[in-house]
Order: structure tokens, then sequence, then C-alpha cells
């Protein structure tokens, strides 16, 4: 039968699991378990410094576009609204062709307010 390229790494594997069990000590306490030292091969030094090196490709972000709460532009605040009146506002909001959001509507309303 054929070795397999990855037999060797499974007998060690197997033997630094046997050699990491744990083993009483003459006082009957248990010992720490052996760690695995293998060291991993240092990376050959490159010739590129970080000036060199071209600029990560900038691709567009998948999934949902970052929101208002993300904005550092923006402060979620909290108010009290008589509950027909936001009710009907909501449905006036549906009811228009252009869609527009019930803060957007806040956020017009309080700058109108403001330039009074």
């Amino acid at each position: 039968m054929k070795n397999n390229k990855f037999s060797n790494l499974a007998a060690a594997a197997q033997r630094n699991t046997a050699e990491a069990t744990t083993k009483k000590s003459e006082t009957g306490e248990a010992s720490q378990p052996a760690t695995n030292n293998i060291v991993p091969a240092a990376k050959a030094p490159t010739s590129q410094t970080a000036a060199d090196k071209p600029e990560a490709e900038t691709r567009p972000r998948t999934g949902r576009p970052a929101g208002k709460r993300s904005n550092a532009g923006f402060k979620q605040v909290t108010a009290y609204i008589d509950l027909t009146t936001y009710k009907k506002v909501k449905v006036r909001l549906f009811e228009q062709d252009e869609k527009q959001e019930f803060s957007e509507l806040v956020d017009t309303l309080l700058k109108d307010w403001l330039l009074k």
C-alpha cells in the first residue's frame, strides 16, 4: 500500500498526544501537560518595504449599506408623540410616492423650526 504523505505527521501527533497526557509526580500531584514546542519556520525576508507594496484593491462592500446608527453625523434621540398622531404620520408617509422615513420628516421639521 502506498504511504500517505501525512502518515508521518499523524504518527508524530499521536506521539505528542501520548507525551502530553498528565503524569503523576512523586508527590502524587498531577503535573502540567507537556506543550508542543514546535516553532514555525521563519518567513524569508522580502525585498519590498511597506512603501513599495501596492495598495490593496478596494472592493465594494457586500451586504447592507451603513445606516444612520453607525454614522457619526446622526444622533439617536427619544421623543414622546401622541399615538394617534404617530399612526397618522406613518400612514401618510407610507402612502407618499416618494418614500420618506419618519426620522427624515422630523429632521426636516426641526430644521424649518430653527430657521424661524
